[in-house]
């Protein structure tokens, strides 16, 4: 498995593996407006915008997952790994690219994840993230803001 800067060339997988790890991780946790927000051209929108700070996962021409970071505040802005890949590493090796590329610019790291997604709150622990208790994200749609409740991980940085 290659962990690289995604391409140009990527976008058109970028998407649909972003969403569909999206939806899986955040169907019955968030509020309807949002779920009825996230469509296909929303994830194809963001996938382009993110596109120079994202690092996917590659393994013989497939993309297995990716990761876009918000390199101003050291903030995972996104973990997403194909459903056929999970238990693979992909996630945590994409995880630890993260955590290597803010060392040094953030004391810490962090990211949001909705409280029934447990899944993924077992992987970030596993990982050495700690829950740093509740926040709302405004998440941004076509029709206005969505509040969404969340919990805030952190990690430190050494």
């Amino acid at each position: 498995m290659e962990l690289r800067l995604a391409r140009t060339d990527d976008l058109p997988r970028l998407a649909p593996l972003w969403r569909a790890a999206w939806l899986d991780g955040h169907a019955g946790h968030v509020p309807d407006a949002l779920m009825d927000a996230r469509g296909p051209e929303h994830f194809a929108v963001h996938a382009e915008k993110y596109l120079a700070s994202t690092v996917v996962a590659e393994e013989d021409g497939v993309l297995f997952g990716l990761i876009i970071l918000g390199d101003e505040e050291g903030e995972v802005v996104q973990l997403a790994v194909d459903a056929a890949a999970r238990g693979r590493g992909v996630g945590g090796a994409l995880l630890r690219s993260a955590e290597e590329r803010f060392t040094g610019r953030h004391p810490e790291t962090w990211l949001a994840v909705v409280p029934g997604n447990e899944r993924a709150r077992r992987f970030y622990e596993f990982h050495g993230w700690r829950d740093a208790g509740p926040m709302s994200y405004s998440a941004p749609t076509a029709a206005g803001v969505v509040e969404v409740p969340v919990r805030r991980y952190v990690k430190a940085l050494s």
